[in-house]
C-alpha cells in the first residue's frame, strides 16, 4: 500500500535519442567522420567530353606551334650562316685586291695559318695574280661550308674559286679554310 499522496512510479520509455527527441552527434576522436551524403553525379555526359575536346584542340595547337618555332629557329639559322660565309668570303677577296694581306690572314681557319706565319702568306700572296674583281656565289651548306666566287685576276685570267669555311672553336666565326679551283 502507498500513502496517501505518493502514487506509484511506473517505469518510463525514453524518447529514442534523448530526452527531447534529438539524435546524439557522433562522438570526438581521431578516425570520427560525420555522415555525409554522397554528391549528387551528373548523368550528362556532354560537358566531360567538350573539355576533352577543347583541351586536345589547345594541346595539338601547341605542339603544332612548337614544331613551326623550331622550323622557324632552324631556316633562320642556316640564313644567318650562309649570309656570314658569303660575307667572310668578300673580306677576305677584298682584302687580297686592297693587298691588305694582315686582313686577310686573320680570315683564315687555325689549320690553314698553323704552316704559315702572316709574313709567309703575305710575301706568297704579292707573287700570285692579284684580283681585279670578284662575284661571290651563293652559299652551300652541307656537311662542309662552301662559298663559289668568280675572281678576275690582274693577269686577265677568271677563275671559279670555291672557298671551304669552318667556325673557329674559340670564336664561333667562320674562317676560310681551304681555296680549291
Amino acid at each position: 500500500m502507498t500513502a496517501p499522496g505518493v502514487y506509484p512510479v511506473e517505469p518510463a520509455s525514453a524518447p529514442p535519442g534523448g530526452p527531447d527527441g534529438e539524435v546524439p552527434a557522433p562522438p570526438r576522436g581521431p578516425g570520427v567522420a560525420p555522415p555525409f551524403a554522397a554528391p549528387p553525379t551528373d548523368r550528362n555526359r556532354r560537358g566531360l567530353w567538350i573539355g576533352l575536346g577543347v583541351g586536345g584542340l589547345v594541346l595539338v595547337l601547341c605542339c603544332v606551334g612548337g614544331l613551326f618555332g623550331f622550323g622557324l629557329i632552324l631556316v633562320s639559322g642556316a640564313e644567318k650562316v650562309k649570309t656570314e660565309a658569303h660575307q667572310v668570303v668578300t673580306d677576305y677577296l677584298s682584302a687580297l685586291q686592297r693587298e691588305d694581306y694582315n686582313k686577310a690572314y686573320d680570315l683564315l681557319c687555325p689549320a690553314a695559318t698553323a704552316h704559315e706565319s702572316a709574313d709567309d702568306f703575305a710575301a706568297r700572296e704579292r707573287r700570285l695574280p692579284h684580283p681585279l674583281s670578284y662575284q661571290v656565289g651563293q652559299t652551300q651548306i652541307g656537311n662542309t661550308i662552301v662559298v663559289p666566287a668568280t675572281v678576275h685576276f690582274d693577269s686577265g685570267d677568271t677563275r671559279q674559286l670555291q672557298f671551304r669555311l669552318s667556325q673557329d672553336t674559340s670564336t664561333g666565326d667562320l674562317k676560310v679554310c681551304d681555296v680549291t679551283g
